[in-house]
């Protein structure tokens, strides 16, 4: 169980982190040179819809597996009579996953939400503040991705 708990753990995190290399370094300035403002944000809708279910299933795979995977070894060590239970870099991946959870929800539930219905009611300017303060969030959630690997990778 905890192998396969380790590799859904490691799909959850390539699918969410691969989705915010492509948007943030192909597809948002693919878009950004060849569309106007409202086509970018009709298409931006499709696109975002699609990836925010992806990346809820993610975070879900990914709390669950975590959890898993963090219980199993600290009661491995405490039974092994370890000092410390688990590696510092794990309870660094751990605080900075929830932090991670936290900001995709606010972009979900929040920025994606406002985007949303400026998109449908033709609100551009307002659509583009809100797609603009996405785009922030999700780099946030990228540094903050690429500092959890770091951290489980290099940090004992």
């Amino acid at each position: 169980m905890y192998d396969i708990a380790k590799l859904l753990h490691l799909i959850s995190a390539i699918v969410w982190m691969g989705g915010m290399t492509f948007m943030l370094y192909a597809l948002r300035p693919a878009l950004l040179a060849q569309l106007d403002a409202q086509q970018r944000a009709r298409l931006m809708e499709q696109v975002w819809q699609r990836f925010f279910a992806m990346v809820a299933v993610a975070v879900v795979v990914l709390f669950a597996t975590g959890t898993h995977l963090y219980t199993a070894t600290f009661r491995a060590a405490k039974a092994a009579g370890a000092a410390g239970g688990v590696p510092l870099g794990w309870n660094l991946m751990l605080v900075i996953g929830m932090l991670m959870i936290l900001v995709f929800g606010h972009i979900y539930f929040a920025g994606f939400r406002k985007f949303r219905r400026a998109v449908a009611a033709a609100e551009w300017p307002v659509a583009g503040k809100a797609a603009g303060l996405i785009h922030k969030l999700v780099v946030v959630n990228f540094v903050l991705g690429w500092l959890a690997i770091v951290a489980v990778r290099l940090v004992r």
